[in-house]
Formats: C-alpha cells, sequence, structure tokens
C-alpha cells in the first residue's frame, strides 16, 4: 500500500521550496504519494516543469484561494504525458 505525505511549503523562498520537495521525493518509495502546498503560483509553474521531466507522475493540481496543491507519485510513471507521435 502506498504511503501519502503532505509537504506544506508555503512561507519558504525560491528555491528552498523546490529543494525540500525533491528531497522529500527522493526518500520516497516508489508509488508513495506526496502532496506539495505552495502559495507562489510561479514556484508551482517551476514545480511541474521539472515533475514533467522527472519520472514522477502528477496526479492532480489544484488552485484553492491561497494555495496550490500539486499531487504526485513517486516514479516510474505509470502513464505517458506526451505519447510519440510518428
Amino acid at each position: 500500500m502506498a504511503n501519502k505525505m503532505i509537504l506544506d511549503l508555503k512561507g519558504l523562498v525560491s528555491p528552498m521550496d523546490l529543494l525540500k520537495c525533491n528531497a522529500c521525493l527522493t526518500a520516497m518509495a516508489p508509488g508513495d504519494i506526496l502532496e506539495v502546498i505552495l502559495a507562489d503560483a510561479e514556484v508551482a509553474d517551476n514545480l511541474t516543469t521539472i515533475l514533467l521531466r522527472s519520472n514522477d507522475e502528477i496526479l492532480y493540481r489544484q488552485h484553492t484561494r491561497d494555495s496550490i496543491c500539486i499531487g504526485i507519485r513517486k516514479g516510474p510513471r505509470q502513464y505517458d504525458e506526451f505519447p510519440l507521435q510518428l
């Protein structure tokens, strides 16, 4: 069974928030879920870009009034966002 962890990074400045997220993902087992809570939309966009290039899978990205929540499944991916087009 996959573990779920919540990482609240609101209030941290960049790049510390991205480094903490990376450290947390590195320590997790494949299939585990990490929910990252961010306050800055630009940091959320940067994290999304990094994750799309990684082996981890973005499950959701939700916006609330004061935060952005990104759900991440530790890789390997179970789907490919950009299937090859021949």
